[in-house]
């Protein structure tokens, strides 16, 4: 059964930085490491009804960064024994010179679509099997719940033709707050999407005798109203003070007519490091109830109903450490 003590008390943290805990899993042979990108912890939560059949338990830890680049710079600094897998084409822009890693594979470099803007889920699955098979030690990054998002939304047609279509939807989510309502509903149901494939590749490593534990690399920002650490971020280097432009960028998100959305790096602030950190051991019969905010039948429907492989993906490609406009 999973542990609902944890499940009830969201706020049940692990004394031990996030970095000792991957290291310390990966030190053990077949182990699996599922790393979700831009997963919000409180979110996590909400959804963990997509877990069902799995005996897991759920902590609150804090990650080495509030982007990719900087997670990946500060967490591993030592050699592993390990395969990353990964949709996220960060991990081999930082690691071009040197690598921890037993090796890199870069699932966009075969499955990356350029209409879609994303590397599906399934796709990751499908080369991490193969790993899985081989009894590697094994890191496996999915692009999800980042943007782009795997539901149809009307987000698709503000940004249609753009060259950099997750610069323009996080521009847009900073100045609308309609667009913020959408783009938190598309979000969720992108972390839904990928939970389901995550549960179903833990499924698969358990099969295999491994030892699996999931996390996330940062949090993600949906429209928090925080002038001061916008402040912090924008007038780290004093000579903007003097700038007028950065003046004028930070009143906006003084008075509120904008907002933060995303997660950019060098953000002072625990909310784009708090993440989850879930040890998976293997089925149960329980479960986690669905959240009280859906219908716990549509709940069980949606984790129940197989994500059929011609799935659309929409064009909404997330913005990475971006300084805010």
């Amino acid at each position: 059964m999973c542990n609902r003590e944890l499940h009830e008390e969201p706020e049940e943290v692990m004394w031990m930085s996030q970095r000792e805990l991957i290291y310390r899993h990966l030190s053990e042979p077949r182990s699996l490491l599922i790393v979700l990108d831009a997963c919000r912890y409180d979110m996590f939560l909400e959804n963990l009804y997509v877990l069902n059949g799995l005996k897991f338990r759920v902590f609150k830890v804090y990650s080495s960064g509030s982007c990719t680049k900087e997670w990946l710079e500060k967490t591993f600094t030592e050699p592993l024994d390990t395969v990353y897998v990964t949709a996220n084409s960060w991990v081999t822009i930082v690691f071009r010179n040197w690598s921890p890693f037993k090796a890199i594979v870069d699932v966009s470099a075969k499955y990356w679509d350029r209409g879609l803007g994303t590397v599906r889920a399934e796709h990751v699955n499908l080369v991490a099997l193969k790993y899985l098979i081989r009894g590697e030690r094994l890191i496996v990054h999915y692009l999800q719940p980042h943007a782009p998002f795997v539901t149809k939304t009307w987000l698709v047609d503000r940004v249609s033709g753009a060259r950099h279509a997750s610069l323009e939807i996080y521009r847009l989510a900073r100045k609308s707050r309609r667009v913020r309502r959408e783009f938190r509903r598309a979000y969720i149901e992108n972390l839904r999407y990928v939970l389901r494939h995550a549960k179903r590749l833990a499924r698969m490593a358990l099969r295999l005798g491994y030892r699996v534990a999931m996390t996330s690399d940062h949090s993600e920002l949906l429209g928090d109203y925080t002038p001061l650490k916008v402040f912090k971020l924008y007038f780290s280097d004093k000579r903007r003070l003097l700038h007028p432009i950065y003046l004028a960028r930070w009143l906006l998100y003084a008075t509120g007519i904008r907002r933060v959305v995303g997660h950019p790096c060098g953000w002072r602030g625990k909310e784009l490091y708090e993440v989850p950190w879930v040890e998976i051991y293997g089925g149960n019969r329980e479960g986690v109830r669905p959240s009280p905010r859906r219908s716990g039948l549509r709940a069980r429907q949606e984790v129940e109903a197989e994500e059929p492989a011609t799935e659309k993906v929409w064009n909404l490609r997330g913005g990475e450490g971006v300084l805010l406009p």
